[in-house]
């Protein structure tokens, strides 16, 4: 990895400390959004360059699938609910520059640059949803069977 994705690790992380407090995360919470925020931009970039090179959905889904267990692991390790461990840590994944490009061409009235950056924008926000859907359902589904099987029943 070069300067510029290790600038981005370490920006990401303190982006969440950031909005961490805005959303009034607990004080002592904070450094773990951050670490949740640097592992899913590693994710991330390590997708994007090694494994699916140039793509956008599947790093983006990889790394908000990632993003949502760590925050179901602190959860359940500070005893606190996993969102808003989720909402911070998933912050440097938010396709904000390509929403940003995508109604500025909509304002100079430029369709085609407008419908590319839409569809970036609406990949990056279904792979976020995505993401987050199969790790909670993974997690609720493994937490029904061992709650069943602990009582000895049917699962």
């Amino acid at each position: 990895m070069g300067n510029l994705q290790i600038t981005q690790l370490f920006s990401g992380a303190v982006g969440c400390i950031g909005f961490g407090l805005i959303y009034n995360l607990r004080r002592r919470y904070l450094p773990l959004a951050a670490v949740g925020g640097f592992l899913g931009w590693l994710v991330y970039l390590s997708c994007s360059f090694y494994v699916w090179p140039g793509g956008i959905f599947l790093p983006t889904l990889a790394a908000s699938f990632m993003t949502a267990m760590y925050a179901e692991f602190l959860a359940r390790r500070c005893h606190a609910p996993s969102t808003p461990f989720f909402l911070t840590a998933v912050i440097p994944l938010v396709p904000g520059s390509t929403l940003y490009y995508c109604i500025d061409a909509l304002v100079q009235s430029e369709e085609t640059e407008a419908q590319r950056y839409g569809t970036q924008t609406f990949l990056y926000a279904l792979a976020i949803a995505a993401g987050m859907a199969i790790a909670w359902t993974l997690c609720d589904f493994s937490r029904k069977v061992r709650r069943a099987l602990s009582r000895g029943g049917q699962i």
